[in-house]
């Protein structure tokens, strides 16, 4: 469930951790003389040393269509992605939807016009592609077309939902989006407002060429040549009812299938055009493609953010001032401290992106200097981190991955199904501890589902269980306040559970309850914590879950953790075959990945939204129910502007630390490694530099 980002072309931005109690910064610097390019750039478009980032494996292709059409890899996507640029984008830091190549400071509200609703939103004149052609709304029309045309899934076709009834261009500047129904934020701000410009005039050709092979496929497969494949894939499978004869193939069906076929040909031509010299409207433009060495990307001198400046302060707005004289505020008031600053260049002549087979060949050549960075979306493993901290000169910087590990509770039966017992579990979890002595002390704490570094999004107010006055309980007060909350509810035990201190009020230890029975007077059934062994991408779950056996344990629960294969989990609490088989499972930690950064609330309606239950295979998996919570979530995407978003994100968020269907644990870490003369635009991001690409090649420096 937390797996790598294949979508980076799509958000275009680069936050830093909030100082909230949740995430942190830690950077680790080794004195290091500096590593300087030796690559030779004969007379480059901007003047600047070469930045080498190397790749852990090898690039497929760098067709744009291709790389983001669903087999590209997140390589392919990282070369290509700072080429683009889109309406609207995201800040770095703090993710606040900023203009890019609109120009107004906000995307225009749609209004009805007869039977569909309207949104003409003005672009920016005087915009220039790399290769020196006007930008134009036809650009963004185009793209649309396309995707349609060809049927564009993956990464292209979400820009442009169903609801999207038309794309046009009343004139060169202003671009007309027609919706069949009243726009949601996913439809508009953060749908077609956030879809990159194609150039046209570069493109078009293709296109013809692609529409003959669709063409030339129609005329290939005949009525005839339809019929036989369906009927043979009637054949394929092993259920005799599903059999066709010729004469039963209907002519909906033959039709359906020569469209099919034809337009798969068309797409498999637009995919076909190898290593495009596309031009670019970012700050980088794509070179040339040495498969199996390196692909190179050279600065665009014409890039349109050039020289402009970005100041974040701790109220969660930024300051957006560019060399036409602008200087606006989004999301606040530009108070308090600034918390980062950086100007857009680009300030590198080029970057060589270099394949290896392998992590290892990877760090290998950045200990050696030949690259200056590795783009690794996981990070370097905790062995690797220790042996690179002790014997290189490398900076090392540990930031927290955007998604975060869980203890859900399955909310069919009891005593899950109490919101008293959880919060005694949630009480007693000391994820601060186990955060400090697991890793390397390199754990983030985690208290919601919202990144805290999603500033416009995130709650820092919400319940905390094991907190007390602003602080995290010492262990001897979370034991007491956990037996009080069962207590109070009518739990009894056989024998309590005995919290021993010194003469000085010092916890030492705790004498563990037996035979925790439930307000009716039934005791607790012994229970089990499914937990992936420890290997793989995330070790750490096991070992979490170990922590919180013992500590329940001592609670007077008989409970044990059962090692259990990450597929065997999903199978039992994802996609259970049956209601009855929904309730064979008691606890489980697991975790989820990337959120959509532009709307976090879309993960909490899909986790918790009673409708998402596994009875119509949604990702409820807890089984939650909530009218309070549900009417939070309908509010929120019902919300027609990003602060609306907003606060029914944060009430739902408030809702979801009270009622507990999952207790948040901590966010990994993700550990990155460059040359000590590599100056990002910020030091420790959510995610790991490599989780947005596109946000640092107009920005990053590289000092002597």
């Amino acid at each position: 469930m937390s797996n790598r980002a294949t979508a980076l072309i799509c958000a275009l931005g680069l936050i830093v951790v909030a100082c909230s109690g949740e995430g942190g910064d830690t950077t680790t610097t080794q004195a290091r003389a500096a590593t300087t390019s030796t690559t030779v750039v004969t007379d480059p478009a901007v003047i600047g040393p070469v930045f080498r980032v190397g790749l852990t494996t090898a690039i497929t292709t760098l067709n744009w269509w291709a790389a983001m059409g669903g087999s590209g890899t997140p390589e392919d996507q990282a070369v290509l992605s700072s080429t683009k640029s889109s309406l609207f984008t995201l800040t770095r830091p703090g993710f606040l939807m900023v203009p890019a190549v609109a120009a107004t400071r906000e995307p225009v509200p749609a209004v009805q016009s007869g039977s569909v609703w309207v949104v003409e939103q003005p672009i920016r004149a005087g915009l220039t592609w790399s290769d020196g052609e006007p930008v134009s709304a036809l650009d963004l029309v185009f793209y649309f077309e396309v995707v349609r045309e060809f049927g564009l899934g993956a990464s292209h076709g979400v820009y442009f939902p169903a609801s999207v009834a038309r794309v046009s261009a009343p004139d060169e500047h202003t671009v007309r989006v027609e919706f069949s129904s009243p726009p949601s934020l996913t439809d508009w701000q953060t749908g077609v407002a956030m879809a990159p410009l194609v150039p046209e005039h570069f493109w078009e050709g293709h296109v013809t060429a692609a529409r003959e092979a669709v063409a030339a496929a129609r005329t290939a497969n005949t009525d005839d040549v339809a019929i036989a494949a369906l009927v043979e894939r009637s054949l394929a499978d092993d259920d005799p009812a599903n059999d066709l004869a010729p004469a039963e193939v209907a002519p909906e069906e033959i039709e359906s299938y020569r469209a099919s076929v034809a337009t798969r040909a068309g797409r498999e031509a637009l995919y076909g055009v190898e290593s495009p010299q596309e031009p670019s409207l970012g700050p980088q433009v794509f070179e040339e493609w040495v498969p199996g060495e390196m692909a190179v990307t050279r600065s665009n001198p014409g890039y349109h953010g050039k020289g402009t400046e970005y100041t974040f302060y701790s109220d969660g707005s930024m300051r957006i001032a560019n060399p036409e004289g602008d200087d606006v505020v989004y999301g606040g008031n530009a108070s308090g401290s600034v918390e980062a600053h950086y100007v857009e260049g680009p300030f590198v002549s080029r970057i060589e992106w270099h394949e290896h087979a392998g992590e290892a060949e990877a760090y290998e050549a950045l200990n050696a200097g030949r690259v200056d960075y590795v783009y690794d979306l996981d990070g370097m493993s905790l062995t690797m981190y220790r042996d690179t901290a002790t014997t290189t000169d490398l900076v090392l910087s540990v930031s927290p991955a955007e998604g975060f590990r869980f203890l859900a509770f399955n909310l069919r039966k009891p005593p899950m199904s109490d919101p008293v017992f959880r919060r005694a579990v949630a009480t007693l979890i000391n994820k601060e501890q186990v955060s400090t002595s697991l890793f390397a002390g390199t754990l983030f704490p985690a208290y919601t589902v919202v990144h805290p570094a999603l500033e416009t999004f995130y709650n820092a107010e919400v319940s905390r269980p094991g907190w007390s006055e602003g602080a995290p309980m010492g262990d001897g007060q979370r034991y007491e306040a956990a037996m009080g909350l069962l207590r109070d509810a009518g739990y009894t035990w056989d024998r309590e559970p005995q919290v021993r201190f010194d003469a000085d009020g010092v916890f030492l230890d705790v004498a563990p309850g037996e035979g925790l029975a439930m307000p009716n007077g039934v005791n607790i059934p012994d229970l089990t914590i499914l937990a992936a062994p420890a290997v793989g991408d995330d070790p750490l779950r096991a070992t979490f879950a170990l922590w919180v056996e013992q500590w329940m344990r001592d609670l007077g629960v008989e409970v044990r953790t059962e090692p259990t294969d990450f597929d065997s989990i999903i199978g039992a609490v994802v996609s259970p075959a049956s209601a009855d088989a929904a309730l064979d499972w008691d606890l489980h930690v697991l975790g989820w990945g990337r959120p959509n950064l532009a709307l976090p609330g879309l993960t909490l309606v899909a986790l918790f939204h009673s409708r998402n239950g596994i009875e119509v295979g949604g990702l409820n998996t807890t089984g939650y129910e909530s009218s309070e919570f549900d009417a939070a979530a309908d509010s929120f995407l019902a919300s027609r502007d990003i602060t609306e978003a907003a606060a029914w994100t944060r009430e739902m968020e408030r809702i979801i630390a009270e009622d507990l269907p999952y207790v948040t644990l901590y966010r990994p870490p993700v550990i990155e490694a460059f040359a000590a003369n590599v100056v990002f635009p910020v030091s420790v991001v959510m995610g790991g530099h490599a989780s947005i690409p596109s946000a640092w090649p107009a920005s990053v420096r590289l000092v002597e």
